[in-house]
C-alpha cells in the first residue's frame, strides 16, 4: 500500500513540475506557436499524472527515494551490521515457542498511515468520479427532455455538406432545445449538434456546423474525460484543476484556429459575429463534462476573438522551432519521472528474486531447500521441485519492504537453507556444474514484524514481509517436508562442488575439509575441445593492448582457445584479496560465449587485466553481473612472471 501512495504522490508532484514548466515557457510561445499544439500538448502533462513510466534515476524518483532511505533509518534501531549466523548454537527454545504462542492480534503488521492515506484517497476519488458521473447523465436528461429533432431539409442539407467537406462518415443527429442559448455537441459514439430555437442565417449555421463537427473530429469530449480522470486521481493537487482550465480554454482556441484556417478576412469576422451572437445570456444548465458549446464566457471569448483577428499561417521556422519544443517537453516528461517501487528501482538481485524465475521450470533440476531451527533443530527438507515451486510463491517477494540492517528486537524462528545447481556455462569449470547455496533467515520482531535476511556468497537483502508470508514461513510443517534424508546425504549423492567466489583457500577448506578439493576453486583445471563446446558452442577471446582499447589478436576456434587455456596454469593462480592498484596495465582478455538469450549472438563473459605491481604480475578478472544476475563478479590473483610472459606472447604473435 505504501508503494502504490508513494507512486501516486510521485506522479502528482512530477505532473505539477511539467506543468508549471510549461506554463512558465507559456509567454514564448503563446502568440507564435499554434492553438492546436497548445491543445494537445497537455496530453502530455496528463499522461505524466497518469503513468509511472520512468527511466532509472529521475528528480522526482530520486527526491522520492532519498525520503525512503530517511524513512528506513528513523525506523530502524542503530546496531552493528554483524552477520546472523544460522546455527547460533545459544538453543533459543524458549524464544521460540514464546514467538509461536503469538496471539493473532499480535502477529498483525502494525497500523501503516500508508493504509488510512491509502482509503482516504480512494473513498473521494470515487465520490468525485460518481459525482461527474451524475452530473453527466443530469445533463443528458436534462438536454433529452427539451429536444426536438430538425426536420427542415435545407438545414439537414446544408449539415451533411459540412460533413463531407471535413471528411466525417459517421452521421450527426441534429435537434433544436428552447433551454439552451448557445450551440453544443453532444455524445461520444453516437454525436448530436443541438441549437437554440430563433432564426439563423445559412452562414451562421454553416460556421456553427463546422466548429461542432470539429469538436467531433478531434475527439474533444474523450480528450476532456481524460482529463476529468486526472483531476479525480489527483484530487488533492490544485494543478490538476489548473491543467483541467487550461485544457478547456485551449479546445475552443484550437478549435476556432480549425475553422478559420479555411476563411478569408470578412469571413473570419462574420465568424466572430456569429460567437458574439450567441453570448446574450447563460445556459440554465451548463455543463462542460457533457458538451462542448460554441461559447463559454465574455472572457474567454475575447481572447478567442483576438486569436482569430491575428491568425496567420504558420512559418517553417516556427513549424522547427515547435517540434524543438516538444521534444524538449518530452524530454521533461521523462526527467521529471516518478517514484520506482524498491524491487524495480533496485538492480541487485537476492537468490529467492532470481528463484522466482528459476525453481519449477524444470522438473529435472537438482535443487532442494533445508529448513533449520534457530536452535539448530533440523525440521526437514524440501526435495520435491512441484513445492519448491508452491515455496518461492508462498514468499511474497513483490511485497518486500527492503531494510538497511536488523533490528535489535528480533528472534531468529527458522533459517531456510537452499541449494540449486548452477548450469550457466560461465560459472562452469572442466565441464563439471556447481552448486551455489543461498540461506533465508526467518525473524519475528517484538512488535510482531515479520522479517528475512536472504543471503549467499555474494549478496544480502533485508527485509519487512508481508503478513502472509510471515505466517507460511512461520509453519514449515505445512509442507511437504521429506525427514528421512539430510542436506550432505544429497550433496554427496549430486558428487558436485560448491561454487565460492571470492575466498581465499582457508575459507573453503572449513567448508569442504578437504585440501584436494579446496584447491578446485582456486582453478585447478585442465581444459578439452569436448568440454568447452558442452559450455558453448562458439566461443572467441580477443586479446587487446595496455590501453584496453586497441585490439592485437583475437582466437575464435575453440580448439586453440582450449590450448590456451591450459597453458595459464590455473592452479598456480593464486587469490590477492589485498592486491594494490595497477601501476602498468599489460594487456587485456576477453572472453566471449553465445548468449543464453540469443543464441547466435556471442556475448562477452569474462573480462581479465594483466597489470603489473611493486615488480609482481596481478589478474583481475571481471564476470559481468548482467549475464549473471549476481551483480559484478571481481576477483584478484597474483600470478607468476612465466604466465603474464604466457598470455603477452599471444599480443607479440600477433604483433610479428
Amino acid at each position: 500500500m505504501n508503494k502504490f501512495i508513494k507512486i501516486l504522490l510521485s506522479l502528482s508532484v512530477s505532473g505539477a513540475l511539467l506543468l508549471l514548466f510549461i506554463l512558465g515557457l507559456k509567454p514564448l510561445y503563446k502568440n507564435r506557436f499554434s492553438k492546436r499544439w497548445q491543445y494537445y500538448v497537455w496530453i502530455i502533462v496528463a499522461l505524466r499524472f497518469l503513468l509511472p513510466l520512468t527511466p532509472d534515476t529521475t528528480i522526482v524518483g530520486s527526491l522520492f527515494e532519498k525520503f525512503d532511505t530517511a524513512t528506513v533509518m528513523n525506523e530502524i534501531p542503530t546496531s552493528p551490521n554483524t552477520p546472523v549466523p544460522v546455527d547460533t548454537g545459544n538453543s533459543k527454545a524458549e524464544p521460540i515457542q514464546t514467538n509461536r504462542e503469538i496471539t493473532a492480534a499480535a502477529m498483525h503488521e502494525p497500523f501503516n498511515i500508508y493504509v488510512c492515506l491509502f482509503f482516504i484517497w480512494s473513498a473521494l476519488a470515487l465520490i468525485l468520479f460518481v459525482r461527474k458521473i451524475t452530473v453527466y447523465q443530469g445533463f443528458i436528461q436534462y438536454i433529452k427532455a427539451g429536444n426536438k429533432e430538425v426536420s427542415d431539409i435545407k438545414i439537414l442539407n446544408l449539415l451533411s455538406d459540412c460533413e463531407e467537406k471535413l471528411n466525417i462518415k459517421t452521421r450527426v443527429e441534429l435537434s433544436c432545445n428552447p433551454l439552451i442559448t448557445s450551440p453544443m455537441l453532444i455524445g461520444f459514439f453516437r454525436p448530436r449538434i443541438i441549437l437554440p430555437v430563433g432564426k439563423l442565417e445559412d452562414k451562421e449555421l454553416s460556421y456553427i456546423f463546422v466548429h461542432e463537427l470539429t469538436h467531433y473530429k478531434q475527439r474533444d469530449m474523450f480528450y476532456k474525460w481524460l482529463i476529468q480522470i486526472v483531476v479525480c486521481i489527483h484530487w488533492f493537487n490544485p494543478f490538476a484543476y489548473l491543467l483541467e482550465k487550461e485544457v478547456n480554454k485551449s479546445c475552443e482556441l484550437s478549435c476556432d484556429e480549425k475553422v478559420i484556417s479555411i476563411l478569408d478576412n470578412t469571413a473570419r469576422r462574420e465568424y466572430g459575429d456569429t460567437l458574439i451572437s450567441f453570448l446574450k445570456s447563460n445556459n440554465l444548465y451548463k455543463s462542460s463534462l457533457a458538451s462542448v458549446t460554441l461559447t463559454e464566457g465574455a472572457e474567454q471569448l475575447k481572447e478567442r476573438l483576438g486569436a482569430i483577428m491575428n491568425f496567420k499561417k504558420k512559418s517553417k521556422a516556427i513549424i522547427a522551432v515547435t517540434a524543438i519544443f516538444t521534444v524538449a517537453v518530452c524530454v521533461c516528461f521523462l526527467a521529471t519521472g516518478a517514484y520506482a517501487a524498491p524491487s524495480v528501482a533496485n538492480e541487485k538481485k537476492s537468490f529467492m528474486e532470481a528463484a522466482t524465475d528459476i525453481f519449477g521450470h524444470d522438473e529435472e533440476k537438482k535443487q532442494f531447500t533445508e529448513i533449520i531451527s534457530a536452535s539448530g533443530e533440523m525440521i526437514g527438507i524440501i526435495d520435491n521441485n512441484k513445492e519448491i515451486k508452491k515455496f518461492v510463491k508462498q514468499l511474497d517477494i513483490e511485497s518486500w519492504n527492503d531494510m538497511e540492517q536488523l533490528p535489535e528486537d528480533i528472534d531468529l524462528v527458522y533459517s531456510y537453507i537452499s541449494y540449486e545447481v548452477i548450469d550457466e556455462p560461465i560459472f562452469l569449470q572442466d565441464g563439471k556444474q556447481l552448486v551455489n547455496k543461498s540461506t533465508l533467515e526467518f525473524y519475528i520482531s517484538s512488535k510482531g514484524e515479520y522479517i528475512i535476511r536472504d543471503y549467499n556468497q555474494e549478496i544480502e537483502a533485508i527485509a519487512r514481509i508481508s503478513e502472509k508470508a510471515g505466517r507460511f514461513l512461520n509453519a514449515p510443517e505445512d509442507l511437504e517436508l521429506n525427514k528421512n534424508i539430510t542436506a550432505k546425504d544429497i550433496l554427496d549423492g549430486w558428487g558436485l562442488d560448491f561454487y565460492v567466489p571470492n575466498s581465499d583457500i582457508e575459507s573453503v577448506i572449513e567448508k569442504t575439509d578437504d585440501i584436494e578439493t579446496a584447491r578446485y576453486y582456486i582453478g585447478k583445471t585442465s581444459f578439452t575441445e569436448k568440454e568447452l563446446r558442452k559450455t558453448s558452442k562458439e566461443q572467441k577471446i580477443q586479446f587487446y593492448g595496455a590501453d584496453q582499447n586497441t585490439l592485437l589478436n583475437e582466437i575464435d576456434d575453440i580448439s586453440e582457445i582450449a590450448q590456451y587455456l591450459n597453458g595459464l596454469a590455473l592452479d598456480q593462480w593464486e587469490y590477492a584479496d589485498n592486491a594494490p592498484n595497477p601501476e602498468e596495465v599489460e594487456c587485456q582478455i576477453v572472453r566471449f560465449m553465445l548468449s543464453r538469450d540469443n543464441k547466435k549472438e556471442l556475448k562477452e563473459m569474462d573480462t581479465q587485466i594483466l597489470y603489473k605491481s611493486d615488480g609482481n604480475y596481478y589478474i583481475e578478472e571481471i564476470i559481468p553481473g548482467e549475464y549473471s544476475d549476481r551483480g559484478d563478479i571481481i576477483t584478484h590473483y597474483q600470478v607468476s612472471e612465466e604466465i603474464a610472459k604466457y598470455i603477452l606472447s599471444y599480443i607479440e604473435i600477433a604483433s610479428n
